[in-house]
């Protein structure tokens, strides 16, 4: 494995992972003072041994249980919870390359949480499984919630672009550029980027899409459960700022310039009593210039990469006949791939995860696939089955392959097809993948709704 990665800032040094490839935990990518965007960092002399993950992004208390109210399982490696610290812009790499010659395939993932809660560094986004597949695994962690999309005209005075918020977005867009100037040093292939996310994590991807200051940091993308075509509430920035100044006021003070003192642990705490009491929160939005438009903005308007796509969601989020817990992420996906076909004359790669999850009847919820994605089964209590583990083997050899080429199949993998007009999709099930039209009463009204919608503003 690599012991030492040498970058243009200095030389790292990894440690064993879980399966013995070179993890290197905690590198500082960026740092940032409260409200204001990332900075570079600066070179350092010697080797730093990245033996620790980094801080992560202030948030609520975490939740010492699973989704079923159970105990979480706490893999060796992976302290929970993990310690909160404004400094948090950090970055994880799992490689398995031999040596900076191999120029593996990069995937850069970015997690979900609504933009409000979670961490790059959790077990369920380890790199050891698809690492054991020939890529090179980056996480990271990224400012959240108030610390990452605060907004008010006063901060947007200030800025040289008068524009405030979205300072989670301009981090993982710093995160990116280091990744892409540096991960030959860890056996990457800078010119193979894929950044793929999940939730929230999903919908940040479809923005760097929409964003000119992306273009080149990456090469493929792929979203799960999260984006599409109006997959996510537009914000606009009078809105967005208007949020900001009912939350000094929530906050009893007189400036935003009062919260910029203020211990993170009291901004937090009001951060939470705000988004509790007036069920409120700041979030990505089109500013006008760090993000120009709204992603389906510049994907109707033709100015979306023309480059390889996967999309997809669980069943339980808008393809089966009861629709389950956030339903509605199947046609907003399915719209947005004929999108993607018409304007850059390449049809994306669409699926439909459809594993109830085993133990209890919870069925197939937002979530449950990640585990499955990076193979990190072992951290939950269900008693997965062989068939589980089978299923999370070829789902990390789809998303190797695509990461590689562009191109999901490979040898002894069930044909994946590019959506077309038979309206087909990958369905992952638990006795094999199979291509299937799961299409449904609800499925075809809510596309139904969102063609409408497109029309009308095509029209306006």
């Amino acid at each position: 494995m690599i012991k030492q990665a040498k970058t243009k800032y200095g030389i790292y040094e990894s440690v064993p992972s879980e399966e013995g490839f070179a993890l290197f935990r905690g590198i500082r990518y960026g740092k940032a003072e409260r409200f204001c965007p990332p900075e570079e960092i600066e070179p350092f002399e010697g080797v730093k041994v990245c033996d620790t993950y980094g801080g992560v992004s202030p948030q609520p208390p975490f939740n010492m249980n699973d989704e079923t109210g159970r105990p979480k399982i706490i893999m060796p490696g992976y302290p929970y919870p993990p310690e909160m610290s404004e400094d948090c812009l950090y970055l994880n790499i799992t490689t398995p390359a031999e040596s900076p010659e191999d120029r593996l395939p990069v995937m850069f993932y970015i997690h979900g949480g609504g933009a409000q809660t979670w961490y790059g560094a959790c077990y369920e986004y380890r790199g050891d499984g698809l690492a054991s597949h020939g890529a090179v695994v980056v996480t990271i962690n990224y400012r959240l919630n108030v610390f990452g999309f605060m907004t008010h005209p006063e901060l947007a005075a200030e800025n040289e672009h008068h524009v405030s918020g979205n300072y989670g977005i301009m981090d993982q867009l710093l995160a990116l550029r280091w990744v892409r100037e540096n991960i030959a040093g860890f056996g990457g292939d800078p010119d193979r980027i894929l950044i793929f996310g999940q939730s929230s994590g999903a919908q940040s991807v479809q923005m760097l899409l929409s964003m000119p200051l992306a273009r080149g940091l990456f090469r493929r993308a792929a979203m799960h459960s999260g984006g599409g075509m109006y997959g996510f509430p537009e914000v606009k920035r009078e809105t967005q700022e208007a949020l900001g100044v009912e939350f000094v006021e929530f906050c009893g003070l007189n400036s935003v310039q009062e919260l910029k003192t203020m211990p993170f642990e009291q901004l937090e705490a009001y951060s939470v009593r705000f988004m509790r009491e007036r069920r409120r929160v700041f979030q990505i939005y089109a500013d006008g210039w760090l993000i120009p438009e709204t992603p389906e903005k510049a994907a109707m308007s033709g100015r979306f990469p023309n480059t390889e796509y996967i999309l997809g969601s669980t069943i339980d989020e808008g393809y089966s006949d009861k629709p389950g817990i956030l339903s509605g992420f199947a046609p907003t996906m399915r719209v947005f791939a004929d999108i993607l076909r018409e304007k850059t004359g390449k049809a994306p790669y669409v699926y439909c995860f459809n594993r109830p999850q085993p133990g209890d009847d919870i069925g197939t919820p937002h979530s449950c696939d990640n585990r499955y994605v990076f193979c990190s089964l072992r951290e939950s209590w269900r008693p997965y089955t062989e068939d589980d583990f089978a299923l999370s083997e070829q789902m990390m050899r789809y998303w190797t392959n695509f990461a590689a080429t562009g191109d999901p199949n490979g040898e002894d993998l069930p044909l994946w097809e590019p959506f077309d007009d038979r309206r087909l999709s990958l369905e992952l099930r638990a006795d094999g993948p199979r291509m299937a039209d799961l299409t449904n009463e609800y499925v075809v009204s809510r596309e139904e709704e969102i063609r409408e919608k497109i029309s009308h503003e095509i029209t306006a």
